[in-house]
């Protein structure tokens, strides 16, 4: 994984312990166990649980990776669940220079890492939809390769690949339902990529 870009600041779990989970549960998709105060949410094929007072984001299932879901994952998760809002997808995608403020967002120390993907199944097209689907991602019909992963409940995220050929090198376009805007901020979008991005070169 790449250097953390976030930092998991005390107030983001106040302000979730504040906000009415009924509330919560109702924008973002996430379930709420009274039994313990804590929510439960999926990335992927993982489920964690949230405990706001306690300040404990805890793997419960799935491919957790090694040394435990990452600052920038918790940092994304718990943003999603304060930011979320409850409306249907847009049905149009949209490439994150599209996104408000993206064009510029998205470029230097927050380009979106894809270039060790291109470079590890730019000429497996194959190996890259079955490192995909055993995400719970599913096939699309884009690209050579195209990949729709559940990474929040409201939140998908599709990658898609052209394998490099004799005249052309591989290219990965990255895209995102244009309802993305009203879930998350850019760098929790950025923050969202990256653990996809990570989890795909395992």
């Amino acid at each position: 994984m790449s250097e953390h870009v976030h930092t998991l600041h005390p107030s983001l779990w106040e302000n979730l312990l504040q906000v009415n989970p009924d509330d919560v549960c109702r924008r973002s998709g996430a379930q709420f166990d009274s039994s313990t105060n804590s929510y439960l949410l999926d990335f992927l094929l993982e489920r964690y649980r949230i405990h706001p007072r306690n300040r404990e984001f805890e793997p419960l299932t799935g491919p957790i990776p090694p040394g435990g879901p990452s600052i920038d994952l918790k940092v994304t998760i718990i943003t999603y669940l304060l930011s979320a809002k409850a409306v249907p997808l847009a049905g149009k995608l949209v490439s994150g220079s599209n996104l408000k403020g993206g064009m510029t967002f998205f470029q230097g120390v927050h380009r979106l890492p894809i270039e060790p993907l291109m470079e590890r199944y730019g000429k497996d097209p194959e190996d890259f939809l079955a490192r995909g689907l055993s995400l719970g991602a599913t096939q699309e019909a884009f690209g050579d390769v195209g990949l729709r992963f559940p990474a929040l409940p409201r939140v998908p995220v599709f990658m898609v690949l052209w394998a490099a050929d004799e005249e052309f090198p591989a290219r990965l376009n990255v895209l995102f339902d244009a309802s993305i805007e009203q879930h998350l901020p850019l760098d929790a979008i950025y923050g969202l990529v990256s653990e996809i991005c990570y989890r795909m070169r395992r």
